[in-house]
């Protein structure tokens, strides 16, 4: 097989409504250099036509351009070896979106969907020496509002309702986090192949024995070549690799079929878990076909082998049933985020910028991220650092926040689009779920138009997207992906989509519905939490590139405009208003802002991690942060905001999801209840110590309990005196010969109230390694340095006689500054 790939030479331009097609491809004027892959709005960029997107409040300018057509053309030639005698195929791996194709002046495609890869055979229509690719892409906007005027208005919520028409990343058009830029162009690569005959299709659903000391690994490859039968000579050479490269099993078949089929059986195989749970050794899968000694194609899969069940059973004590992801025989309490894309011009999340943010999530110890279903089924590298990581991946097909059509062309390129991904993602063995929208049924819930009970023609009643969800989706995967779970949506739960006792839940009380205090959300107990969310601003630094030096105050209009949530930046005040003094300028905004926010989000995550319980108690199993990325410079709900400087919450999720976790919440009357978790799956004996502490550092109170740990629940442990409005602290560490596992401490609130002294910081630095100490009680420490630093821990609570220990790479000699709540 040859590969050529067309990324270079690229042109772009607007189309002109004055010309014809044909001139305006031929005529020599107004062509741009153009990236592949790439968008229009980043070619525009590059060639100095526009602003910067992001900055300041330049969207607003830059609406003309999704409501323009773009012509695309690339000059080729072919390589004097390239054998045009074979099969020729011309490959787009992702067209964005309406896209006409002509190669050497013949249409050989239209498309309409930028999730579907396509295939088309060319070798009638290359010619020796230079040949031209020319494509039209006609602007999603208007095309969107034209099937929504032939088929009718749909409600949704974000965006423009016509996006629902599109098969397009619906995040595209704005959302209550995102800016709206409707993008066109290649978005991923172009190539052509020539071969005899090629590896079309591998697929090896791995199956691990109910014991654990077995698997069998089908494998099945489909075959594409280029005569109508496939030669007797060619063979197909099939190994499988052990993670540390050693070759463990081998077959060779005759590829006289376009599909061949082998099982391999393993005894006592490596297993894959998620991280924290073991390791993540990957099997290589290698499969070459080859004819008389010489290779014509290959082609390699990453395997993990683990045992995979979403477990929903009675529960003890509660109605309703679980609903939590077993991996190898052990449930997985799944403390994660959900993922939007990375960038609002998808070409610019690189690699290493995937790799950048996935670390991120893996050292803050998340076990679980949610591909949300209004942006992208994402990149292969995306899923294959997951596989490494030991990141669990939650799967939402393409449909977010509305009334989806399902007339037939509809319904013809969503099987499209579902077989293409399911296909090309199958066999990431951190893909634990597929589930197909996000909040669709929520949306028909509040129009009155879903009937659970209904089962007849979907297409005829007001919500036809459940044939989508509930028909065509699971049986894709099904036929195709039969060893992995669906999910019809999240959430859902039957005839109430958000029942807190089935199924998963959005948690949006908080912020918004009626603004419920984040102290409120053990009220809130979801089987498994899919969505919460609390908002904060960016750090100051990215706040400062975005913004003109005159609009850099809490209030601004950029800044306001840099918050796309319906009423966000009152939302946001309320939050503020309740719980601290507010703020005097922008920098204790910014600090203030991720105070609140890092409280809010680990109240929610340690509430539901505590009612993990044990077998059969397993009352909530997840807490996915909305969210963990932003695709933009923005005020969100993110907690690593978009040039990846983590906010306060992601060192407090990070310790709230750590393998061991204390908490400790006011009770009672003069009460507070303290727990621990255990997230290894080995008992612990250790001591929790506990001491009462005034403001003015005199401790009015200390003792210690021995206590057993079991292991993969949380354990209560009893209550602790605690009058709240006496304003005293409670500092609790879990030890273990003398090395503290876990701390916490719980303060009286609302913090507004308290006359907090000054605690008399003290900082001893050796190198990268900081010693902080203090004389009395110190909330929410945020230690900041003017260099490049990595911090192993921030957002600190420091109590007397409690000295914290933290690593700050990357400090060298650069001077440490800190906040903390005043």
């Amino acid at each position: 097989m040859q590969h050529l790939h067309l990324s270079q030479q690229w042109q772009c331009k607007q189309r002109s409504a004055t010309q014809t097609l044909e001139d305006a491809f031929a005529s020599a004027g107004d062509w741009l250099p153009a990236t592949v892959p790439g968008s229009i709005h980043m070619d525009l960029l590059a060639a100095g036509r526009i602003a910067d997107p992001f900055y300041g409040q330049n969207e607003k300018e830059l609406q003309w351009i999704g409501e323009a057509d773009w012509l695309y053309r690339c000059q080729f030639s072919l390589p004097a070896d390239f054998a045009r005698d074979e099969t020729t195929e011309l490959c787009f791996d992702g067209l964005d979106t309406f896209a006409t194709v002509w190669l050497n002046g013949m249409q050989i495609l239209c498309s309409d969907n930028m999730f579907v890869p396509y295939r088309v055979r060319v070798a009638s229509l290359l010619q020796p020496g230079q040949n031209e690719l020319r494509i039209l892409f006609e602007s999603a906007m208007r095309r969107g509002k034209e099937l929504e005027t032939q088929y009718g208005a749909l409600a949704a919520w974000n965006g423009d309702a016509s996006r629902l028409y599109v098969r397009k990343a619906q995040y595209h058009y704005g959302w209550d986090w995102g800016p709206t830029f409707i993008t066109a162009g290649l978005w991923r690569s172009v190539r052509l192949e020539t071969f005899t005959a090629r590896i079309a299709d591998v697929h090896c659903p791995v199956e691990v024995s109910e014991d654990l000391s077995s698997a069998a690994l089908p494998v099945q490859v489909q075959l594409a070549s280029a005569q109508a039968t496939l030669s007797s000579n060619l063979m197909l050479r099939l190994c499988l690799f052990s993670a540390a490269g050693k070759r463990v099993a081998e077959h060779t078949l005759p590829a006289t079929e376009p599909i061949l089929q082998h099982t391999f059986t393993l005894a006592q195989p490596e297993l894959w878990w998620p991280r924290g749970y073991g390791e993540q050794p990957l099997y290589r899968l290698e499969t070459t076909l080859v004819i008389d000694g010489e290779t014509l194609d290959r082609a390699e899969e990453r395997l993990g082998l683990r045992r995979l069940r979403l477990v929903q059973q009675a529960l003890v004590d509660q109605e309703g049933t679980s609903f939590f992801f077993e991996i190898n025989n052990t449930p997985i309490f799944c403390g994660g985020a959900n993922w939007i894309p990375a960038d609002s011009f998808l070409s610019r999340a690189t690699p290493e910028r995937y790799r950048a943010w996935l670390q991120l999530a893996a050292e803050g110890n998340l076990t679980m991220l949610r591909v949300w279903g209004g942006g992208i089924y994402e990149e292969d590298i995306f899923y294959a650092l997951c596989d490494e990581l030991g990141l669990l991946v939650w799967q939402d097909f393409m449909f977010a926040c509305g009334m989806y059509p399902a007339h037939e062309q509809f319904q013809a390129s969503v099987q499209a689009e579902a077989e293409a991904n399911i296909r090309r993602l199958r066999h990431h063995p951190s893909l634990v779920v597929w589930s197909g929208n996000n909040e669709d049924y929520l949306v028909a819930g509040s129009l009155g138009t879903y009937d659970s009970a209904f089962d007849g023609d979907f297409t005829q009643t007001a919500f036809p997207g459940r044939t989508l969800y509930e028909r065509l989706l699971p049986t894709a995967c099904a036929q195709l992906d039969p060893t992995r779970p669906y999910w019809p949506g999240s959430p859902y739960a039957g005839s109430d989509a958000n029942d807190l006792t089935l199924g998963d839940q959005h948690v949006w009380s908080v912020w918004h519905g009626q603004m419920a205090s984040y102290q409120q959300y053990d009220t809130f107990p979801g089987r498994f939490v899919s969505e919460f969310g609390m908002q904060a601003f960016p750090d100051l630094k990215m706040i400062e590139a975005f913004t003109p030096q005159s609009e850099r105050y809490p209030q601004s209009s950029t800044l306001d405009f840099h918050n796309k949530a319906g009423g966000g930046p009152e939302r946001l005040g309320h939050y503020l208003i309740e719980n601290v003094r507010y703020p005097v300028d922008l920098a204790d905004y910014v600090y203030k802002s991720q105070l609140v926010q890092s409280e809010a989000l680990v109240s929610g995550i340690r509430g539901w991690r505590r009612r993990w319980a044990g077998p059969q108690r397993e009352y909530s199993a997840g807490a996915l942060v909305w969210q963990i990325n932003d695709c933009w410079p923005v005020v969100s709900w993110a907690y690593v905001d978009y040039e990846l400087h983590p906010k306060a919450a992601y060192y407090t999720i990070k310790r709230a999801l750590a393998s061991f976790a204390l908490g400790l919440v006011q009770g009672q009357q003069d009460t507070a209840e303290l727990w621990a978790v255990n997230g290894t799956l080995t008992a612990l004996e250790a001591d929790v110590e506990l001491r009462t502490w005034t403001l003015q550092g005199e401790c009015v109170g200390e003792e210690t309990r021995h206590v057993t740990l079991l292991p993969n629940q949380a354990t209560e442990l009893g209550t602790v005196p605690y009058t709240r409005n006496k304003q005293l602290v409670i500092n609790a560490r879990l030890l273990k010969d003398g090395a503290a596992l876990a701390r916490t401490a719980l303060w009286p609130e609302p913090f507004k109230y308290l006359d907090i002294p000054d605690p008399e910081i003290k900082l001893a630095r050796e190198d990268d390694t900081i010693i902080i100490s203090a004389v009395r009680p110190a909330k929410g420490v945020l230690l900041s340095a003017d260099a490049n630093v990595s911090w192993d821990d921030n957002m600190l609570d420091i109590l007397p006689g409690d000295p914290q220990t933290i690593v700050a790479h990357g400090l060298g000699t650069a001077a440490i500054d800190f906040k903390r709540l005043k």
